[in-house]
């Protein structure tokens, strides 16, 4: 064999495409090639089961090419991309504030053990999700997924939702900075100032670094995530090797103990602390090989979240002691981690982890920001909502107009909060609460849609990709969501009706999708083809490939028999 050709096999083994050489060497020649390879695989055309061509999902060896200018560019890899989309989460902030909350007012000692259900039924839902990230190439994930599964209309009002869901989640990340910096400047004597104050400033630094390539909030977001992972292990790690004053305890694992208490309170605040892996679908332009970098990242983040959250809750309640433990955080719950780390690594570093509290929260802010933009610049992009949305720009490749959009939105949206002088504690949990309900919504109907898309579309999936971890996935978070449903006027703290209303608000969203892309169809046909960046083509050709039935056929037709 001639060495060139050799050459480029060996690189092949290595890993590296034999393409690369080609290209370089007879770009033409490829040219020629890849566009043949394209026209014999339109002629051979792959159908669905209804008999309508399937859409061409899976990444294909191809020529490595610069992305054009005004799309989204980047090339983060799937450590880099879990990171990003665990910040979201701010695990050290949950660990202070969020966990403890669960022990002291959920189950008690048996909240480990809640932290595993529900990570394992985020788990089966990544199955399906990931699986429609390898077969839809179209970034705007819940947006996209549920337009083909289910619906354009029904596309339409849940891309709207989860909009709306990350503005929420981003002005209660505001508001929870805005606090937790306070909080921070009064421990240390400093006087006091308003919170808005710090929101504000928080707002200006997210949306400056919002307009730069992702991979500079990549960074920012990967530094602190593994700052506050060190942290937290710095306490979990003497617990773990030691052991508490009543020795190590296996009572967090007894069913006696996790069925105590009130359960649906322990899953909604173990929920809570699970958010944010699903934005990693929304990445899909800024990633190398989206098609094998999603679903590495978004495993590694549920399966990551859920080992440190299980570990660290166990050794919070090690540490005190089985016995001890609510009693010790009934007054305030924050001080069962803070008073342990405390313990173990003195005043300094205490206060070094105050402060990564806050940076924690910024981190979540930022990550909420950057998936808020993305929707934006999707939906902008398919003309749902004005087009300079979906203008990258030209030379960072980030949706900046959309930030900038996003930024704007949740400044408005906080105005009416600050004018009436809500407190901003009520503040931000009515909004986390919100976005978290408004998730699992969004959470269940992409379930249904992976379920739907693959009874109609041909593929070379397994069974327990399409079929089973999807069917377990949806009857687990029908769980979850009921639960949230029961306990949400607890949660924010507020009578019933207040709870019912803003669930009807959701509703209301959806809805309000659904007759505006019914609309469309009538008086803008091409703007509603293009409804989850026209992952819903198969849609209409299904309708086509339908035959006529005789009631309704036209004189003269031929409807035929149904099997032609």
């Amino acid at each position: 064999m001639p060495d060139r050709p050799r050459f480029a096999v060996d690189r092949y083994r290595r890993g590296t495409p034999p393409f690369t050489w080609l290209a370089r060497a007879h770009p033409r020649l490829v040219r020629v090639r890849l566009r043949k390879d394209t026209m014999s695989a339109e002629s051979t055309g792959v159908r669905s089961r209804s008999g309508i061509p399937a859409e061409a999902g899976k990444a294909s060896l191809s020529v490595p090419s610069e992305k054009p200018a005004g799309s989204l560019r980047g090339t983060m890899g799937t450590l880099q991309l879990a990171l990003t989309v665990l910040a979201m989460s701010a695990p050290i902030g949950n660990v202070t504030g969020v966990l403890p909350l669960g022990i002291t007012r959920g189950n008690g000692i048996g909240t480990p053990v809640i932290y595993a259900f529900v990570g394992v039924i985020f788990l089966l839902f990544a199955v399906g999700f990931t699986t429609m990230t390898r077969n839809l190439p179209k970034p705007g994930a819940f947006y996209t997924y549920i337009t083909a599964g289910l619906s354009r209309t029904l596309g339409l009002g849940t891309g709207l939702l989860a909009a709306f869901t990350y503005l929420v989640f981003m002005i209660g990340s505001y508001a929870f900075f805005g606090v937790s910096i306070e909080n921070v400047l009064s421990s240390f004597g400093a006087p006091s100032t308003p919170w808005w104050l710090w929101a504000a400033l928080c707002c200006v630094i997210i949306t400056a670094l919002g307009h730069f390539n992702v991979e500079l909030s990549g960074k920012v977001l990967s530094a602190f995530m593994v700052a506050e992972v060190v942290l937290v292990m710095l306490f979990n790690a003497p617990v773990l090797f030691t052991g508490g004053p009543q020795g190590y305890q296996v009572e967090s694992f007894q069913p006696a103990h996790v069925f105590q208490g009130d359960l649906g309170v322990a899953t909604l605040f173990a929920i809570t602390c699970f958010l944010g892996f699903e934005s990693s679908a929304i990445y899909r332009d800024e990633v190398k090989r989206p098609e094998k970098t999603i679903p590495r990242a978004t495993y590694l983040a549920i399966s990551g979240l859920g080992a440190f959250y299980v570990l660290t809750s166990w050794a919070i309640v090690t540490f005190w002691g089985p016995s001890r433990v609510a009693a010790a955080g009934s007054a305030n719950p924050t001080t069962l981690f803070s008073e342990g780390f405390r313990h173990y690594m003195g005043d300094t570093f205490t206060q070094i982890m105050i402060v990564m509290v806050v940076t924690s929260v910024f981190a979540g802010a930022l990550s909420t920001h950057n998936s808020l933009s993305r929707y934006l610049y999707s939906l902008g992009r398919d003309r749902i909502l004005p087009s300079f949305l979906g203008k990258a720009h030209g030379r960072h490749g980030s949706p900046s107009n959309a930030s900038a959009f996003a930024t704007g939105a949740a400044v408005i949206c906080m105005l009416p909060f600050l004018l009436s002088r809500l407190d901003a504690v009520a503040m931000y949990s009515s909004m986390f609460a919100l976005g978290t309900f408004a998730l699992l919504i969004l959470f269940t109907l992409t379930t249904v849609s992976v379920l739907r898309y693959f009874r109609i579309i041909e593929h070379g999936e397994r069974i327990w990709n399409t079929s089973v971890a999807p069917i377990l996935a949806l009857a687990g978070l029908v769980l979850l969501l009921t639960l949230t449903s029961v306990y949400y006027s607890m949660s924010i703290g507020a009578p019933q009706w207040l709870a019912y209303g803003q669930q009807l608000l959701l509703v209301a969203i959806v809805v309000t999708g659904v007759l505006v892309a019914l609309r469309w169809r009538r008086t803008r046909p091409d703007v509603y083809a293009n409804i989850g960046g026209g992952s819903g083509e198969h849609h209409d050709a299904r309708r086509a490939a339908k035959p006529s039935s005789p009631s309704t056929a036209g004189p003269g037709s031929n409807t035929g028999s149904p099997g032609e």
